[in-house]
């Protein structure tokens, strides 16, 4: 058998890859895949680093020997002072105790309860444009789809909404994002990494984050009979294996990821779907014919997301061309190969959606946006992780099923009322932070369809 080699790597310099990775990371990647291949050598300073594209060696490291690469990574412990210990940041024996304790609140019968929450919301957004906010002229739509999923996740969490908050809260999660991918390998990510404590930079909006989450869970813990939303079922959840439940730092970390990761995704996916819906008016006519079909007019349900199969289709399309999650990492915990080449212990491996769902040898015109890509006779046959959006193997997202149906009810609720015209012919430039946002907003205008949508 071939002894695994060292896989090909671009120029680079003493910093070895930083700067062209700071510069453009997204294009530098693209690049990267596209001269080298599956497997590429990057480093950074003295660190290694290897990207990994193709969706056979993706599956490897994040399903087959998922228990080889953890989260020991500089992007991982980068986010843990923020927040904390918890099912995003963890592997290990304390992340399945976490996963056991929070699967049976993302069951499909308690996303099914949800989804009432969710159109109700999606009908709250909608009464504010009817009554004028979408009149106004242009409006970021981002910001729109960021109000809307915070509404929707802090009820279904908390079982209220953060109303008198969301402005704060909205600027805190948008200054820790950026800040987070601006701090590189500096001396603030130094400090994180040694210290295990936010940057100086960060704390105010931490705190603000953790002032709102605090004031929750203290008055659900005075007030724990009577509600039906996701912290009461982490206040009531037990260990099948040694009865025990999570101690405050435990709920408040966990509360405190999904509050902000449970938003910040979904939001993205939407207003991606925005523009480029927008930009594709052929594709909104199919999707209204649908909606006119499924719904006639009426607010969306649980029970109608079997039927809005382009709808669906629309959304997976959308999160192809700009995966919210647009990167990832795991460390090799253990000398593996991944497509004949060797994978040093402790190397870091690094993963995007964003760059294997452009691949040409994956997805025919790659750049195009085709939501019948998704049609079960295009999908046949294809690899499964040439699409992974929410991650895959044991690590899959907790809250895909909850974000697909939020996003399904938001964009059938809205699409089949309002048309949204981007204000400039200018292509919005995404902006590559922990999430994948529209650089500067996404400004729109919205136009009222005649009617309703009627079958």
């Amino acid at each position: 058998m071939k002894a695994p080699t060292t896989p090909p790597s671009p120029p680079g310099n003493l910093l070895g890859h930083l700067t062209q990775v700071e510069r453009d990371p997204m294009g530098f990647f693209t690049d990267c895949q596209r001269r080298y291949g599956d497997v590429v050598k990057l480093r950074f300073f003295l660190w290694p680093a290897y990207l990994v594209t193709h969706p056979d060696h993706v599956k490897q490291v994040l399903q087959e020997k998922h228990q080889q690469y953890d989260k020991n990574t500089v992007d991982w412990k980068l986010l843990k002072p923020a927040v904390g210990d918890s099912l995003l940041t963890t592997d290990g024996d304390f992340w399945r105790r976490q996963r056991r304790l929070m699967q049976p609140a993302f069951h499909r019968q308690r996303i099914a309860g949800f989804a009432a929450v969710m159109a109700d919301e999606a009908e709250a957004m909608l009464a504010r444009w009817d009554a004028g906010a979408a009149d106004a002229g242009a409006f970021d739509v981002a910001l729109e789809m960021s109000r809307v999923t915070m509404d929707i996740v802090t009820r279904c969490l908390f079982g209220t909404t953060v109303e008198a908050d969301a402005s704060a809260v909205a600027n805190a999660v948008g200054s820790i994002n950026r800040a987070f991918m601006e701090r590189g390998f500096g001396p603030a990510a130094l400090w994180a990494l040694l210290t295990g404590r936010p940057s100086r930079r960060i704390k105010p909006h931490l705190a603000t984050l953790h002032a709102v989450v605090d004031r929750f869970v203290a008055t659900r813990r005075l007030e724990p009979d009577g509600h039906d939303d996701l912290l009461s079922m982490l206040l009531a959840a037990r260990d099948e294996e040694t009865g025990e439940g999570m101690d405050a730092r435990q709920l408040r970390n966990e509360s405190l990821t999904l509050f902000t990761a449970g938003h910040e995704t979904t939001s993205n996916a939407l207003a991606w779907t925005w523009y480029l819906l927008a930009r594709h008016p052929d594709v909104t006519d199919r999707l209204y014919a649908e909606l006119g079909q499924v719904l006639g007019g009426r607010t969306p349900g649980f029970e109608d997301l079997p039927r809005l199969t382009y709808t669906r289709m629309v959304l997976d399309e959308s999160m192809r061309l700009y995966p919210p999650a647009w990167a990832t990492s795991r460390n090799a915990a253990v000398e593996d190969e991944l497509g004949g080449y060797r994978i040093p212990k402790g190397g870091l491996v690094l993963l995007s959606p964003w760059i294997t769902h452009r691949r040409p040898d994956l997805w025919e015109d790659p750049e195009r946006f085709d939501p019948e890509r998704f049609t079960p006779e295009r999908s046949a046959g294809r690899a499964r992780f040439a699409h992974f959006p929410f991650g895959g193997g044991p690590h899959l997202c907790i809250g895909s099923a909850f974000a697909m149906t939020e996003a399904t009810i938001v964009l059938a609720a809205a699409a089949q009322r309002y048309r949204l015209e981007l204000v400039s012919d200018a292509e919005v430039v995404p902006e590559p932070l922990v999430t994948l946002r529209p650089r500067g907003g996404l400004l729109m205008r919205a136009r009222r369809v005649t009617g309703r949508a009627a079958a």
